[in-house]
């Protein structure tokens, strides 16, 4: 049988509700018939339509304006215990995520995702001595579903050595340079680790991360599929994490989005790629972290 479960994590805890009793049922949870509602499915589209005063139907509307609300997931969960103790203590820990920040994961099949947002625990009134069951519902105001494995690679300043190192999943491996087409050593491996192809295989747009360690005296400037985008200030010991998403940047915490240039943040189609290129001067890196992304 293929695996099909989740996890839901919050704090320092991780609580697995298993699908079915063949896995073991470690956490006294389990997923019940009616399933993960909202999991696959895309969310609400947010999109407003202007009405033809002529003719049928509304005016045309660009890709860019075709925009989704959060995402809603309701799992409906089976507690079970040998006593009225157990099953008890084992509903509870679902309604302990309450006022925290929460990712569910589901593995389902070869499929391996989660979401993050906040949590409504609710228990059904039906008494049994040995099941509950209920619902956990997740807002997810970021309405992507992200893979768990998250892809990385690395820039160096041309100064310093030389083609990005390019992570795969769970670190099975590496792929050098723009291409990953095996690895090249001595002489000629001297021009490419300033260079790496991020590359989204999900079925949305993917959002990387860029985080600079180390130093850069005179900022920071990246060339994204030709366009630039920059960082017109000091970088020294404290990361620079540079958030496409968001268009933000921040430093220890604090936004220091102000010192932005250029704004042409890499955003990965799906079932695509983008090429970033490391073209200052340093002792530091650029680390990009990718994650397939799904609507």
């Amino acid at each position: 049988m293929l695996p099909y479960y989740a996890i839901l994590y919050y704090g320092q805890t991780q609580i697995r509700l298993s699908g079915s009793v063949e896995q073991g049922i470690p956490d006294g949870l389990g997923i019940a018939k009616a399933g993960i509602e909202g999991w696959l499915s895309a969310p609400d589209l947010k999109v407003d339509l202007t009405q033809r005063a002529n003719g049928d139907g509304a005016h045309d509307i660009a890709s860019s304006d075709i925009q989704y609300a959060e995402r809603t997931v309701t799992v409906h969960w089976i507690a079970m215990g040998d006593s009225r103790d157990e099953t008890l203590a084992a509903a509870m820990k679902l309604s302990a995520a309450a006022h925290q920040t929460v990712r569910l994961r589901v593995v389902d099949s070869l499929s391996d995702t989660y979401v993050t947002g906040y949590v409504r625990p609710e228990i059904d009134a039906a008494w049994h001595d040995g099941i509950m069951t209920g619902t956990l519902t997740i807002v997810c105001y970021r309405p992507e579903r992200l893979s768990w494995q998250n892809r990385e690679t690395q820039l160096y300043p041309v100064s310093s050595v030389s083609g990005g190192l390019s992570y795969g999943p769970a670190g099975k491996g590496l792929d050098y340079g723009l291409n990953g087409l095996g690895l090249s050593y001595g002489v000629t491996a001297g021009d490419q680790r300033n260079i790496g192809m991020l590359r989204n295989e999900g079925t949305s747009r993917a959002y990387p991360v860029l985080t600079v360690n180390g130093e850069f005296p005179d900022g920071l400037m990246l060339i994204v599929d030709g366009q630039q985008l920059g960082y017109d200030s000091h970088i020294n010991a404290t990361p620079l994490v540079i958030d496409s998403r968001s268009g933000g940047a921040y430093m220890g915490g604090v936004d220091v989005g102000r010192w932005i240039t250029g704004g042409n943040f890499p955003i990965i189609p799906p079932k695509g790629s983008v090429s970033v290129m490391l073209a200052s001067s340093g002792s530091g890196w650029v680390t990009c972290d990718v994650r397939d992304t799904y609507m």
